[in-house]
């Protein structure tokens, strides 16, 4: 039994007698999910297999309040690789313990108007649904890629002041950077660089190296600011963030060949930039129709040039020349959205986006229309998003060779209170380097059923 298993089955046994015995008890919530999908295409391999128990605890002694969130959970099928690992359960049946928050909030902290919170947590700035440009505290989790607007918690320090009950000022320091998390298997290209390889070198060998930033006071650190009020019926805010991309990018490419085989390789080295970020939101309605934005601007703090590398004592081979990766120019991202229920039941989410989060610089933002649709039946137990998607246009001036769509309809049944089963599909189609164009031969059907408590 490793340590983990230890402590865990531990803390578990634990549990129940303790909150019992507490004068001011453990609140704890959860919930107990499976989420399997199935691809449609190639030999209909399965693409996801997760079984998660989410659990929450937490404690309240005023002014103090205390919350951890963990997921642990059943994560994909096997990965023994001989008959050795087969002496290894953590191999045959891989699980994962993620702790996603564990902080302490004082009210009150020094001064009547002051909160501190202190620990792991996720900090969300923004007012769109699901897709929020100025929240940039956070690493984005893109462990499950379709999970839009996942994020990891940080460590972080948070003081709030509430001038009025309408108006607080809130500010974050981040100590040490952390990376996004990047998608699992069949999606890990996603996001990886573009390189153009002449047709003539066979299909390389990689590697890459990743230069991270000293855990330090100031190189790894992140500080954010953000005013937020209300006024006109309307929930406002205005943001400033200093921090990373927590996606890298390329700064050189090296090309060598093994003179002996002829065998390529290319060796990356990728950093993650510093940027300013201004943003400001809102959140209202006009009548019945709820409306929201986001606008964020990025200000790059140095131009990344990728420089390409090809030893001279090889053979002369045509390669891209260096390349300016991100210029040190203001880029926007903007999002637009609004929603409204029809007479009949039926609800409709529009969003427009300008910039997907992992696109950078004026030139490689594309433009996103997001569409949700649900109808309730049966005393709202049974649920159908008949109209689920969205499409992109990475390039106006030649659309059809540089657009995707993706549709992700879905039946939900709550046959009884605290249980929801789901069944859905992803499909994608598209041409050009779009993220969802990349997804096209990925259509898959999925199964989800969640039980809360």
């Amino acid at each position: 039994m490793n340590t983990n298993t230890f402590i865990l089955s531990g803390l578990l046994l634990l549990l129940p007698g303790w909150i019992s015995a507490q004068e001011h008890p453990l609140i704890l919530r959860g919930s107990v999910e499976t989420d399997h999908r199935l691809m449609l295409r190639g030999d209909q391999d399965w693409a996801w297999n997760e079984n998660r128990l989410d659990l929450t605890l937490e404690k309240r002694v005023s002014p103090l309040r205390v919350v951890g969130n963990v997921w642990i959970r059943h994560l994909g099928p096997s990965i023994v690789e001989g008959s050795g690992d087969l002496f290894h359960k953590d191999k045959i049946n891989p699980w994962n313990l993620d702790i996603r928050e564990l902080y302490a909030e004082v009210h009150g902290f020094l001064f009547e108007d002051l909160d501190m919170k202190v620990g792991r947590q996720t900090i969300a700035w923004g007012t769109a649904d699901r897709f929020n440009p100025t929240s940039n505290l956070n690493p984005h989790d893109l462990e499950d890629v379709l999970d839009f607007g996942r994020m990891m918690g940080s460590d972080a320090i948070s003081l709030q002041w509430h001038f009025s009950h309408q108006s607080s000022l809130q500010t974050v320091y981040i100590p040490r950077f952390q990376p996004a998390s990047m998608p699992l298997r069949p999606f890990s290209d996603l996001f990886a660089f573009p390189f153009e390889i002449p047709d003539i070198i066979p299909a390389p060998g990689t590697s890459d190296q990743l230069i991270m930033p000293r855990n330090n006071f100031s190189e790894g650190a992140t500080i954010g600011m953000r005013w937020r009020s209300f006024a006109a019926n309307t929930d406002y805010s205005l943001s400033y963030v200093y921090g990373r991309d927590p996606l890298p990018l390329p700064t050189s490419v090296t090309l060598s060949i093994n003179q002996d085989t002829g065998v390529p390789h290319i060796h990356a080295t990728l950093v993650y930039p510093r940027h300013h970020i201004i943003g400001a939101d809102l959140a209202g309605s006009i009548g019945r129709v709820g409306v929201w934005g986001e606008m964020a601007v990025f200000i790059p703090e140095t131009e990344l040039i990728m420089q390409v590398h090809l030893p001279p004592h090889q053979m002369p081979i045509p390669m891209p020349d260096d390349e300016v990766i991100l210029k040190k120019e203001p880029y926007t991202k903007i999002v637009v959205g609004s929603d409204y229920t029809f007479a009949n039941g039926t609800y409709m989410n529009v969003q427009y986006l300008r910039g997907f989060l992992h696109e950078r610089g004026r030139d490689q933002l594309s433009d996103y229309l997001i569409l949700q649709t649900e109808r309730t039946f049966l005393q709202n137990r049974l649920r159908i998003q008949p109209l689920a998607g969205g499409v992109s246009i990475s390039e106006w001036d030649d659309p059809a060779n540089h657009h995707a769509w993706f549709y992700t309809p879905e039946v939900s049944y709550q046959g009884i209170d605290n249980l929801v089963v789901s069944i859905g599909g992803y499909f994608f189609d598209g041409n050009g380097n779009n993220i969802f164009a990349g997804m096209k031969e990925k259509n898959m059907m999925r199964l989800h059923v969640k039980a809360s408590f």
